[in-house]
């Protein structure tokens, strides 16, 4: 009402300020001069609100009341929802955040930032629209991208409360560890023995960790070398390979890099390390294998002619014949043929498989009695002179051993001349093919000593140019060649000699004709 009474005050202060000027206008104005229309209703305006000055007040009050209400009305024609009042305070909905807003993931130390939008979208009481109003964010937890770990921020909205049911969003930030990666890395790598093996790699994440070089021995991975990268999120690292790998043909690698607060852990893929060999003959020459095989197999039937080991257990089954010279002579052949009519076998004096199992011996020996290979002794780093030591280091186990033709056993079993050169030979990683322990004990081998000979890939050098692990080569009365030695320099060979394995000198009374030298490594 005291609003009210001030406009309507104000009104008839308007009113008659307006009469005056009005008044005098009218009693001035020039005669013949046309004011009928504004000055008559001026006169009834005064007239009346001099004669009803209760309906003059009425009219004033109407007037406050319009007044009053153009007061409250919103400017531009904005609608009162969008202004909330004090009754509007009460937030009844809020529109959810993006799922991606919602629950972010920062990568460790990677300079990434967390989204916190400014404004959220609502929906307060009594109305149907949605508002966007300031947000204040809250943090829940240590806020840190150097280390992986979790927090949260909550929203606020200031001066509003929240409906029943109604809460306010919460963004989730998972800082997690960056996915190691390793760039320049080859799973490949061949390499001479007794050099540098060293690769550029590049890892990401850096941050100083470390890097661990293993090698798998045994079914096992073992760390050789442990390597630390820089401070900084990107390192190229050298990665040098210890020496492990020189005496392998062939090893298996990987890179190791543990977890860490930056990045994730990381192993590589396998990395075959192959070896060349240090020394390798040259072109021409016998190359020096790996491994050795031979192509034919021990299980083979005895028969005539043969001689070595196998024929030798059935001489000693029978007890005829000799032990420095096992042959399958006729009278084995009938003794033979005997004992598989004994047996119900069928008889054909031919040593098979059935006969030799009959006889008590066993399946193991008749594969692998006559088809010996020594082991090789040397690795892809042996030297030239390592060789020629692992070939007489080999020749050497058998001293003392029986002179048995035509075999090429283990040490302890025994073996001929040509038999001892084949085992030496074998050890150092060369093959003589197609001289082999298999065929040496079959009929028509017996001198394989001058199969030897006529290797191509085996040089001629001098009896005066001689050195240690040449093979000597000596003639009999006929000028053909029936014997091998191996020099050992200062004028003496080893060799098989009936009826043992035996150091001599290079000439003596039993054999001083000397055919030539062949030499086996350049």
């Amino acid at each position: 009402m005291k609003v009210y009474r001030i406009i309507s005050l104000a009104v008839m202060l308007a009113l008659l300020t307006t009469l005056a000027p009005i008044e005098a206008f009218a009693q001035e104005a020039p005669l013949g001069e046309d004011i009928s229309q504004d000055s008559s209703q001026t006169f009834i305006e005064s007239g009346r609100s001099e004669q009803e000055p209760e309906l003059q007040q009425a009219e004033s009050t109407a007037d406050g009341q319009t007044a009053l209400q153009e007061a409250q009305e919103p400017q531009n024609g904005v609608p009162d929802e969008e202004y909330p009042g004090p009754e509007q305070a009460v937030i009844e909905e809020i529109r959810p955040l993006e799922e991606t807003i919602a629950n972010q993931t920062i990568t460790v130390k990677s300079g990434q930032k967390v989204y916190l939008p400014e404004t959220l979208s609502v929906r307060l009481a009594g109305s149907d629209q949605f508002f966007d109003l300031a947000a204040v964010w809250t943090v829940d937890g240590e806020v840190t991208t150097d280390k992986a770990g979790s927090f949260s921020y909550t929203a606020a909205i200031e001066g509003y409360s929240l409906a029943e049911g109604v809460s306010l969003p919460v963004i989730h930030v998972e800082v997690v560890r960056a996915d190691t990666k390793v760039s320049g890395l080859k799973t490949s790598l061949t390499k001479k023995s007794r050099s540098v093996l060293a690769k550029n790699i590049t890892v990401a994440p850096a941050y100083g960790r470390t890097v661990k070089l293993q090698m798998k021995k045994n079914g096992k991975w073992i760390t050789k070398k442990t390597f630390r990268l820089k401070e900084t999120a990107e390192d190229t690292l050298k990665l040098v390979f210890s020496n492990d790998w020189w005496k392998l043909t062939s090893s298996d690698w990987r890179l190791a890099i543990p977890e860490s607060e930056e990045g994730s852990g990381f192993i590589s893929k396998t990395i075959k390390v192959k070896t060349k060999r240090y020394y390798q003959n040259p072109a021409g020459y016998l190359q020096i294998k790996d491994k050795i095989t031979l192509k034919d197999s021990g299980g083979y039937n005895l028969k005539s002619g043969y001689m070595g080991l196998k024929v030798l257990k059935v001489n000693q089954y029978f007890k005829i014949g000799d032990k420095n010279w096992p042959r399958y002579t006729s009278e084995t052949k009938r003794r033979v043929k005997a004992f598989q009519k004994k047996k119900g076998l069928k008889a054909t004096g031919i040593v098979n498989k059935e006969t030799w199992l009959k006889m008590g011996f066993s399946e193991k020996d008749w594969y692998n009695l006559g088809a010996y290979v020594s082991p090789i002794k040397v690795n892809p780093s042996s030297s030239k002179k390592q060789h020629i030591e692992a070939m007489i280091s080999t020749a050497k186990k058998y001293l003392g051993d029986d002179y048995v033709v035509g075999a090429s056993g283990k040490p302890g079993q025994g073996a001929d001349c040509s038999g001892l050169v084949m085992q030496a030979m074998y050890a150092a990683g060369v093959d003589p093919k197609p001289v082999s322990s298999v065929r040496h004990a079959k009929a028509g081998y017996e001198y394989e000593s001058r199969n030897i000979w006529k290797l191509k890939q085996l040089k001629t050098v001098p009896y005066s140019k001689k050195q240690r692990g040449d093979l000597i080569f000596y003639q009999g009365r006929n000028g053909a060649i029936n014997h091998i030695a191996i020099y050992l320099g200062g004028g003496k060979v080893i060799e098989s000699w009936p009826d043992k394995v035996v150091i001599k000198p290079i000439k003596n009374s039993h054999r001083s004709k000397i055919y030539g030298v062949k030499r086996i490594f350049q």
